[in-house]
């Protein structure tokens, strides 16, 4: 189940009455709201499937409705290990569209996108990624508005240990569709375990943070080829 709380006007958190309730036997693994224009909208996912969930008014109150299940490939073969709606841009021109994009462990990104943002229920794929040398671990939206780019942790196992990298993921204007960018970073001792862009107020670069064995803070901008390009600390005063 997904329990949801909220802030009084004491400035103090209260659990809602009214939560998301699952079959008993699916276990929530990640969870992610929409943005607040398109109303109170969650996605939750569990091994294998993604529900869209909507807070809404009926005859029998306020309550959370289960407005769809997006198609996911090959539901029985993968994990699915993150889930993030995208900001309220994303895509061409940065429309303002409700995109969802979800990572397995088989190393597939699938960015989805809500035909109608009022039902909830058409979604259609817009890209999909594959490949085989690396399980996804999680992922992460640009939350600035002027680049539509996703960040994708990995995790690849070995004799000689556990790595993992950063790949980015971005949507190319002059193609008018979303490519496979450069890698960031790389993790030697430990797989990517999470990835957090910073919001952007005006710098000329993008931050993004590192959870796996060490915390890392990478400064970068990426060239009109879409090749990652470190910004040094001295460069990183706006």
């Amino acid at each position: 189940s997904v329990i949801i709380w909220s802030m009084n006007c004491q400035q103090k958190w209260i659990k809602e009455d009214v939560g998301i309730e699952l079959d008993k036997l699916k276990t929530v693994q990640r969870i992610s709201w929409a943005h607040p224009e398109f109303g109170q909208v969650l996605a939750v996912s569990t091994l294998n499937e993604i529900s869209i969930w909507e807070y809404r008014s009926s005859d029998c109150g306020a309550q959370w409705f289960n407005r769809t299940t997006p198609p996911i490939s090959e539901p029985r073969h993968l994990i699915i290990k993150d889930v993030q709606f995208s900001p309220s841009y994303s895509g061409m021109g940065r429309s303002r569209a409700l995109d969802l994009a979800y990572c397995t462990d088989s190393g597939q990104l699938k960015i989805l996108r809500c035909k109608d943002a009022r039902p909830l229920k058409d979604w259609e794929t817009v890209k999909e990624f594959s490949q085989c040398k690396d399980a996804f671990t999680c992922l992460a939206w640009n939350v600035t508005s002027t680049c539509s780019m996703i960040a994708v942790g990995t995790a690849e196992s070995s004799a000689k240990g556990t790595r993992g990298e950063v790949k980015l993921y971005q949507f190319d204007e002059s193609k008018s569709e979303w490519v496979p960018g450069d890698i960031v970073a790389k993790t030697y001792n430990s797989q990517v375990h999470d990835v957090a862009f910073a919001p952007n107020p005006g710098r000329s670069f993008h931050t993004l943070a590192i959870a796996a064995a060490e915390l890392q803070i990478i400064d970068f901008k990426v060239t009109d080829h879409l090749k990652v390009k470190p910004v040094n600390q001295e460069q990183n005063r706006v």
